[in-house]
């Protein structure tokens, strides 16, 4: 098995050669490794892949964060296989979501910038997303390198963002604007995270924030949103930007812990958009990334 990586641009690349059909052997993870290293979001060609095999392939890099249960058996949507997110427009029969459907709106959120599981303690290390239906046109992905805009700070803005701690939230993206009211369950089952706004990976400082990002712990409120609204707004500049137009079969994997990210519309009431994502934790056991709102896991009380 020959590896190649083509740059596809500054800050992301092609891997190809490889083959996920089969247990991933030391050569694939340590070239996997080598381009994430470099390039952050880097996109596996052509691996028409099944739920077994993504799994597989994903826990050779770390322990898999498991979604939440929501109330169902298996502890994901029962469309797709057990610790994959059901990253689509289809329902549990495989049905076209209705608009006003919650998960419908849900999708809609994660067409800002984001990055994702910041809201939990333990931030996700790897996504990695496979393409099984696509809609004919639309859906597409971008990414947003926090590493190149960290650099592009002046050296004031670079001190000011290190000495910042940031509070994450679930429900900053799915509040209101998709539940009428916040409850206190919903509160105690996704409370908030803090984690610093400059992270180091692989040798690189890099901005974290997106989305999900409140305030600045410890300082004004209205401060702290206007300074993570400035470098949101900063990394989402073209310059740092990739779009990625999905193919059949695409496998595509992305650092959580310096590229923000969204999807892009499509006519998601008339065609489907069908993805999976296995999420990648730094370290620690497989467990799921929250518990529903308000809502017992199978089996329990």
């Amino acid at each position: 098995m020959t590896l190649t990586v083509n740059p596809l641009q500054p800050e992301s690349g092609e891997l190809l050669g490889a083959d996920p059909h089969e247990p991933p052997s030391p050569a694939l993870i340590a070239a996997v490794e080598a381009a994430m290293a470099g390039f952050a979001v880097v996109v596996l060609r052509n691996q028409a892949i099944d739920d077994d095999e993504q799994l597989r392939f994903a826990r050779a890099f770390g322990p898999l964060e498991l979604p939440p249960h929501w109330g169902l058996p298996g502890n994901t949507r029962p469309r797709v296989g057990h610790g994959l997110y059901d990253i689509s427009n289809l329902d549990e029969n495989g049905a076209l979501l209705a608009p006003d459907s919650v998960q419908y709106a849900s999708n809609k959120a994660n067409e800002e910038f984001h990055t994702d599981s910041s809201f939990n303690e333990l931030p996700t290390k790897w996504s990695m997303l496979s393409a099984r239906v696509l809609p004919p046109a639309g859906g597409d992905t971008e990414f947003c390198d926090g590493r190149a805009a960290y650099d592009a700070l002046t050296p004031e803005l670079q001190a000011r963002a290190e000495d910042a701690i940031a509070e994450h939230w679930y429900w900053n993206t799915r509040g209101t604007s998709i539940y009428r009211t916040i409850t206190d369950d919903m509160r105690r089952a996704m409370p908030p995270a803090r984690h610093p706004v400059v992270r180091t990976v692989a040798g690189r400082k890099t901005l974290y924030l997106g989305a999900h990002a409140t305030h600045i712990v410890g300082w004004p409120r209205v401060d702290g949103e206007h300074f993570i609204a400035e470098l949101n707004a900063h990394t989402a500049q073209p310059a740092f930007r990739y779009r990625h137009v999905w193919r059949a079969a695409d496998l595509l994997v992305w650092d959580n812990r310096c590229v923000l990210h969204r999807a892009t519309g499509f006519d998601g009431t008339r065609y489907e958009r069908d993805l999976r994502r296995a999420t990648v934790n730094e370290y620690g056991a497989e467990v799921s990334s929250t518990d529903a709102p308000g809502v017992p896991a199978p089996g329990d009380g």
